[in-house]
């Protein structure tokens, strides 16, 4: 088991003050994730962009791939 955090004041961007003794907690006023490392939210923005590309170059693959077997030839 880890060893628990030191208690820590941790702010929202909506402005919302709490005590959090975890590594992500969640704002009560906006449900925004927040952090107590700030590099721990760098962390997440770029897992988060990071997903969001690889989402979208899939779609296109397959976008791309149904085209060429089923669009081809309905179009010639």
């Amino acid at each position: 088991m880890q060893n628990p955090l030191p208690e820590k004041e941790v702010t929202c961007k909506c402005g919302h003050s709490f005590i959090t003794r975890k590594e992500k907690s969640w704002c009560e006023k906006c449900c925004r994730g927040v952090f107590y490392h700030r590099k721990d939210r760098r962390f997440d923005v770029f897992q988060k962009y990071y997903t969001l590309t690889m989402i979208l170059v899939i779609l296109g693959f397959i976008i791309f791939t149904f085209v060429g077997f089923f669009g081809k030839p309905l179009f010639s």
